[in-house]
């Protein structure tokens, strides 16, 4: 019965916010938000470009590092439902990030991650673009900056350095590579 009520309550909630938070709408491309903040006619150096250059990034050595010492770390894929059946940071939980997707219900989902512990979103993009929108996301839903921040290189970094894996194709791909 407790679930409901949750259910029900944080609905109600939403219902009530007001409608500046359901009306925003994100940047068609990555690349738009990092372009107008560079402006017209300024050089944009190789920070700049970066897609939402104000979110914070950590590395995966320092994620897999906090995750064995302390445990005080909760990992989120955004890539889609099938993406992350087939491959997955071990332990990781599904929000998958979709600009199309009412915000509310979004929202409501990411309003269920702990606020006691550092998020880390991930996606497999080669600059954050799909995890760093839900940063900010999480910020406008009043987690802090320092609780919430998107894993450097994504999910090919994570791969790259061999850390824990899980999924339906983790362990083909394993012997493919093996096999090459």
């Amino acid at each position: 019965m407790k679930p409901r009520f949750f259910a029900s309550f944080l609905l109600g909630t939403l219902m009530l916010m007001p409608a500046a938070l359901s009306s925003r709408a994100w940047p068609k491309h990555p690349q738009q938000a990092a372009s107008a903040k560079a402006g017209p006619g300024s050089s944009a150096s190789a920070k700049e470009t970066l897609p939402f250059p104000q979110v914070p990034r950590i590395t995966a050595e320092e994620v897999e590092r906090l995750a064995k010492d302390k445990g005080n770390v909760v990992l989120v894929d955004t890539d889609d439902s099938e993406s992350y059946a087939a491959e997955h940071i071990k332990g990781a939980v599904n929000v998958a990030y979709d600009p199309t997707a009412d915000v509310r219900d979004q929202d409501q989902l990411l309003s269920a991650l702990p606020g006691d512990k550092l998020i880390v979103f991930y996606c497999n993009c080669p600059h954050e673009e799909d995890s760093a929108p839900l940063v900010l996301e999480m910020w406008e839903l009043g987690y802090g900056h320092d609780k919430v921040k998107a894993l450097e290189g994504g999910l090919t970094r994570w791969e790259q350095l061999g850390y824990p894996l899980a999924g339906t194709d983790v362990g083909a791909g394993a012997t493919q590579q093996k096999g090459n």
